[in-house]
């Protein structure tokens, strides 16, 4: 890959203008499904019409950065019990986690279910389980981006879960038959050495 620098010059089609040349500067540039805005971009500008005319590669990776930040909300109701044995398998991953990575504990449970990196067979079953039948009082609040909201589909398709409820309900009594039910956890050093990053 070519790295250009703010200045460069290059002959480019412009939308606008036709064949022309532009130049190497920082823009802001808007996605095209008008969901938000990179601050700052390097991008080739028109000299003619001043308009952006292409994005380098090495932008590209930028512009991809934040666009993936864009989150959908995604709010379920648990019971109590439930954010215990979140508590309660950071606890034994790491004992100074707090309660603050139970959430990233849930979607890197989610990734590694779906991606077929933890087995992910009977999650359906575990909504059966004694523990999995109680009020559900606690609100538990995510803001996804598109890559969880294609693990949580996957995990609907595959497992014949019926909804966002039912997935993370099934995650979390996973994570305590793995986590918190085992005297030692078969995905202990890997969890830590993810958890490291919270601790």
């Amino acid at each position: 890959m070519k790295i250009v620098k703010e200045g460069d010059k290059r002959q480019v089609v412009c939308a606008n203008c036709g064949l022309t040349q532009a130049t190497y500067l920082l823009r802001d540039i808007d996605f095209s499904d008008q969901s938000g805005t990179v601050k700052n971009v390097l991008a080739a500008v028109c000299d003619s019409c001043n308009e952006i005319a292409s994005i380098p590669k090495q932008s590209t990776a930028k512009v991809k950065a934040e666009y993936n930040k864009i989150k959908t909300p995604v709010d379920i109701r648990l019971p109590a019990h439930f954010l215990d044995i979140l508590t309660l398998a950071g606890q034994k991953i790491d004992p100074t986690l707090t309660d603050s990575f139970n959430k990233p504990l849930v979607l890197y449970y989610l990734h590694a279910l779906s991606s077929g990196r933890y087995p992910s067979k009977d999650l359906n079953d575990l909504l059966h389980s004694d523990l999995a039948k109680a009020k559900a009082s606690k609100r538990f609040s995510f803001k996804l981006n598109d890559n969880s909201l294609s693990e949580i589909k996957i995990l609907i398709d595959s497992q014949g879960l019926k909804n966002n409820t039912e997935v993370f309900k099934s995650v979390i009594l996973k994570i305590n038959e793995d986590i918190v039910q085992q005297r030692n956890p078969k995905h202990l050093p890997e969890l830590q050495n993810f958890a490291a990053a919270f601790a």
